[in-house]
């Protein structure tokens, strides 16, 4: 009953309602303990796509909408219930603090919502160790989606280049970048280690969850890869201070394509850890041989580097 407490109490933070905060703690601790978590998550994202409905989509007309996410403007797409259903998901990822933490994030925080979270958010701050976005950065997006990570970082001043590959995310991804004043640029491409072209299986269910890796009910894309040495040495790009990557298991050939840019840059780095059983140990390893100066924290399907 304490942890229950502690727990709404800690969600309510600021913008929280009772029901949102009631039905994010049920699904955090129905995964936890494997009672019927399928059902306390669609309780949630029902709870969430009522709560995007009434406070964050803009109607300026009956063909002009969008959603405004404290600045970050994504394209409305409430007329796709896949992906309405898949944004309520990614939500708590990108725009959960940002809406209702008022963009703080303070380990304990982040650490609190880490329990709760599916994924987690692409931010940490504890002291020094300060993995955010900055007005002025310049941002690599690593599986941009539609834009939504992008949109964030527009929102805070910075610059982001926005890696998607899939035809059908990349068209709504530009969509995204009209939305947003002409602070990020959309790369058709995939990131890895090294150029080459090769088929991607698209998950007909789930758009954001495209892999290179066998799965079922998918189909085939042929994609284009770089590498982020070669993007930014080709494009005379001068620095780099964020990379986030959520690349469904690529996460560790973006990096070992990137070495030249962890040496030379030493950006902050938000990387997915959850898509194979050995990312935490892999993904740190490659880090800290590119830089050793490093420091890295892990939470439970987040890895953040700082140097």
């Amino acid at each position: 009953m304490k942890l229950f407490q502690n727990t709404i109490n800690g969600l309510r933070f600021k913008h929280w309602t009772l029901l949102e905060a009631f039905a994010y703690f049920l699904k955090g601790m129905a995964r936890e303990l494997k009672i019927a978590p399928d059902f306390f998550l669609k309780f949630y994202k029902k709870v969430v796509n009522n709560a995007f409905n009434k406070k964050w989509l803009i109607k300026k007309d009956n063909e002009n909408s969008y959603y405004d996410f404290k600045g970050a403007i994504i394209p409305d797409i409430s007329t796709d219930k896949k992906k309405l259903y898949l944004l309520a998901f990614i939500f708590e990822d990108v725009f959960l603090i940002p809406c209702y933490y008022n963009d703080i994030y303070d380990k304990k925080v982040v650490e609190l919502l880490d329990k709760c979270m599916s994924e987690g958010p692409y931010g940490y701050s504890d002291g020094s160790f300060d993995v955010t976005i900055k007005k002025d950065d310049v941002v690599i997006d690593a599986g941009a989606w539609i834009g939504d990570f992008s949109a964030y970082t527009a929102s805070k001043g910075a610059i982001s280049y926005a890696f998607e590959p899939i035809e059908e995310n990349f068209n709504l991804l530009c969509k995204t970048v009209k939305l947003n004043n002409g602070k990020i640029y959309p790369v058709k491409k995939g990131l890895g280690s090294n150029e080459c072209e090769l088929n991607i299986l698209i998950n007909k269910e789930n758009s954001a969850s495209n892999s290179i890796f066998n799965k079922e009910d998918s189909i085939e894309e042929k994609i284009n890869l770089t590498t982020l040495d070669k993007f930014v040495k080709d494009n005379k790009i001068e620095k780099i201070d964020f990379i986030k990557a959520d690349i469904e298991g690529a996460e560790r050939d973006m990096l070992k394509g990137a070495t030249n840019v962890l040496k030379m840059f030493a950006p902050k780095l938000a990387i997915c850890t959850y898509h194979l059983p050995d990312d935490p140990e892999v993904l740190e390893k490659v880090i800290l041989e590119a830089n050793p100066n490093y420091k890295i924290v892990q939470l439970r399907h987040k890895l953040f580097a700082a140097v």
